[in-house]
């Protein structure tokens, strides 16, 4: 398939490298906008690849293809209604058993998917062993094997998909267990003249799992089945005494660790990085708010220190500039008038690189520790009593150096029954700003 447009979505969990493997695809050729009547942040990017024109959007980073946030309806209307010519499922190679929950989920849509392993490198320090044909056999779809840091795979994963769509290749079926299956193959008869835009199989396990906006428009279609599909949950109910959501939810577990045990060994580790020490101390419940305190008290206590200095040597500097330019201009108007446009530029230097720079290149360094990622871990419980996400306190931080991130962060939908009103949820947002 040669000089032809392709549609490629990424989809995943957070912070398992989609974004770099987007970065890495689309390289400048990328827009950032939001989704269309929502505040989710829309990334879409365009790759030329052996003489094929690829648009490619990188999903908000999810869990589960049901409908409790915002994103993970974003997410599932994309792939139902825009379809995309194949997908791409990134994954944590570290965690996979935990990841592939999401990709029972994505193969229940049948849409052509690709599993992206990401993070390879860690596996044999942290013991793992994952034989990739075999995973690639029991799931039915392409797994390539990718670091996205070093975009180590990317390749591989585009050709795999490409061939996807030349051969017309849909996942295979996962089974679950047999009264599950006996269910979903009930409702996936009675839904033979489907007009929705997902499979009957992925309607029917819906269903079962009591998914408001699929019952929502199965009412509108054919609401008759919403009666037999209730009828078959309660079924499901009395045999398991669970709700059939948490029915389905356990048996999406155990398939996975069955899949899992089937393609991966794990030997446990005799030594104990200085990594993982790290881990342990600034994630603990108790330990880690005094190293915060710490690592972020020296983190400003050198930023404004280096700041100081570097400020002093360029007031020197500058000022011998001024004499120098007095010297020559004398002190007329015209050259007063000169002077103060000249001088506000150096203000302008001396107040921003002396601090900036050095609160940036510290906040690189933390960001690449990953220690940016433990704050926001540490504060989301209080930062959601308060009514926003843990993730606040990065942006608020940034806005000691630079106000434009606090003010974003400002404008950000704060979350519904906090504990303070919206207005003061703004107001402790951009704090910094103030």
């Amino acid at each position: 398939m040669s000089n032809q447009k392709l549609t490629i979505a990424l989809a995943g969990h957070a912070n398992v490298g989609k974004s770099v493997i987007f970065n890495h695809l689309t390289g400048l050729h990328q827009h950032i906008g939001n989704w269309p009547g929502k505040t989710i942040e829309k990334a879409e990017g365009t790759l030329y690849y052996n003489n094929h024109t690829i648009d490619v959007i990188d999903l908000p980073g999810i869990y589960s293809l049901s409908t409790y946030s915002i994103e993970e309806l974003i997410s599932r209307e994309y792939i139902a209604s825009q379809q995309p010519d194949f997908i791409i499922n990134v994954i944590d190679a570290t965690n996979i058993e935990r990841n592939l929950i999401f990709t029972l989920q994505l193969l229940e849509l049948e849409k052509p998917v690709v599993l992206a392993l990401n993070m390879t490198d860690l596996l044999k320090e942290r013991g793992i062993s994952i034989d990739f044909k075999k995973l690639e056999e029991v799931l039915g779809i392409p797994v390539v094997p990718v670091i996205a840091t070093y975009g180590k795979g990317l390749t591989e994963i585009l050709d795999r998909g490409i061939a996807l769509i030349d051969k017309k290749s849909l996942p295979k079926i996962q089974k679950y267990g047999k009264e599950v299956e006996e269910k979903i193959e009930q409702l996936s008869q009675a839904l033979t003249d489907n007009e929705l835009p997902y499979s009957r199989r992925f309607l029917a396990i819906k269903l079962l799992e009591k998914d408001t906006e699929i019952e929502k428009l199965t009412r509108e279609k054919k609401p008759e089945i919403l009666t037999q599909a209730n009828k078959l949950g309660l079924e499901l109910e009395k045999i398991h005494g669970h709700e059939s959501a948490l029915v389905i939810a356990d048996e999406r577990c155990h398939l996975v660790s069955h899949l899992v045990k089937q393609a991966m060994k794990v030997t446990p580790r005799q030594k104990i990085g200085p990594n993982e020490v790290l881990d342990k101390i600034t994630g603990h419940r108790v330990w880690g708010y005094p190293v915060m305190f710490i690592i972020l008290g020296l983190f400003f206590f050198t930023v404004f220190q280096t700041g100081n200095t570097l400020s002093a040597i360029f007031d020197k500097f500058f000022l011998g500039w001024q004499a120098g330019f007095q010297t020559i201009f004398g002190s007329s108007f015209l050259a007063t008038l000169a002077w103060s446009g000249i001088a506000s530029v150096f203000a302008l230097i001396e107040l921003a690189i002396p601090f900036i720079f050095p609160f940036y290149f510290i906040l690189f360094l933390l960001e690449g520790w990953g220690y940016l990622a433990r704050v926001a871990y540490l504060t989301d419980n209080l930062m959601h009593k308060l009514g926003i996400h843990g993730k606040a306190c990065i942006p608020m931080l940034l806005g000691f150096g630079c106000n434009v991130t606090a003010c974003l962060a400002a404008s950000w939908k704060p979350k519904e029954n906090g504990l303070l009103p919206d207005f003061l949820q703004h107001l402790f947002l951009a704090a910094p700003f103030l």
